[in-house]
């Protein structure tokens, strides 16, 4: 016969040690503790089209789950094709796009997130997961409770526990069939000549580029670049290399012990009030405030955060 609840806590009372310190504990920084928590949804392909690079790179946690309509997800360097009742989890300044879903409707859901402490879910990184009834169950309490908060407003806590909770047990579940993983679609060529682009871009921007420049390093013709900006990544060369250039410098911002002068420097910023100034009118607050609030887990009041959290992502 299974002990009731109070005789499981009689039990437990008489192992209890006095505590080291009155005034030091267990802390929720010390744990899971997903923040600034938001949900959206893609019903269709087209909605998953970017609007330039910095819908690919963002300083949140994107986790992808696929509900209806199987489709390829680029994460880094490998593209996973996931079916229905599969996720990924996109970790902070990944390059990830969805360009090749197959045209029509799809059911898509995004939950984007700040996290302080990383490193216990690290496993997920590259590693879509099958999602089980548990997993499933706790994606729908959520999305239930997002929709109708209570009176005095959403369940932040619950919210945030249940997603803990979650991720906690995407690290036990099983990954997505290997032959899925990393695979070579009918569109992996232009996946090949986005990635190649954006390591071009990435590795030469404290330089004037050109569309020239591009082509000719990578072996094809101006005009077949220019299809790619306009088609494939929405924006022109100017902006995208602008925004590549911002996108670059929160990912040294956030990874590296660089200081600000020599980050605006490598980005390719002209000078560092340049950079500090357009730096704050995207993301909200200066170089140094953003590193501080990001390696402390704070959150991030920009336009930018706002545009990529309920924007293509």
């Amino acid at each position: 016969m299974k002990p009731t609840p109070s005789v499981r806590l009689q039990r437990s009372l008489r192992k209890l040690q006095p505590p080291a310190s009155l005034f030091s504990g267990i802390r929720l920084e010390q744990g899971l503790t997903p923040d600034n928590i938001i949900f959206f949804q893609r019903t269709h392909t087209g909605e998953l089209k970017p609007e330039g690079v910095t819908n690919n790179y963002h300083h949140r946690f994107e986790l992808v789950s696929v509900l209806s309509k199987s489709g390829p997800v680029r994460i880094g360097h490998e593209t996973h094709l996931l079916h229905p009742g599969e996720c990924a989890l996109i970790f902070p300044n990944q390059f990830h796009h969805y360009m090749d879903v197959e045209a029509g409707d799809l059911e898509w859901l995004f939950i984007t997130f700040e996290l302080r402490h990383a490193q216990a879910i690290e496993t997920l990184r590259d590693c879509p997961k099958v999602v089980d009834a548990d997993s499933l169950e706790s994606l729908a309490w959520m999305l239930e409770a997002y929709l109708h908060p209570r009176p005095d407003g959403p369940d932040a806590l619950g919210i945030s526990y249940t997603l803990a909770r979650l991720l906690e047990r995407l690290l036990k579940a099983p990954a997505i069939a290997q032959d899925r993983r990393d695979i070579r679609s009918g569109d992996n060529v232009r996946d090949a000549l986005l990635e190649s682009i954006n390591q071009y871009v990435r590795s030469h921007l404290n330089e004037a580029l050109s569309i020239g420049d591009i082509a000719a390093a990578l072996g094809y013709s101006v005009s077949h670049l220019r299809s790619v900006f306009r088609d494939r990544l929405g924006v022109s060369l100017g902006r995208y290399v602008r925004h590549s250039r911002l996108s670059e410098a929160a990912q040294r911002l956030q990874n590296t012990d660089l200081s600000i002068s020599a980050v605006s420097e490598n980005c390719g910023f002209e000078s560092l009030h340049a950079f500090s100034r357009v730096f704050r009118k995207t993301y909200g607050v200066p170089p140094r405030m953003y590193r501080n609030l990001i390696q402390n887990g704070g959150q991030i009041p920009s336009a930018l955060a706002e545009d990529t959290a309920v924007g293509p992502p």
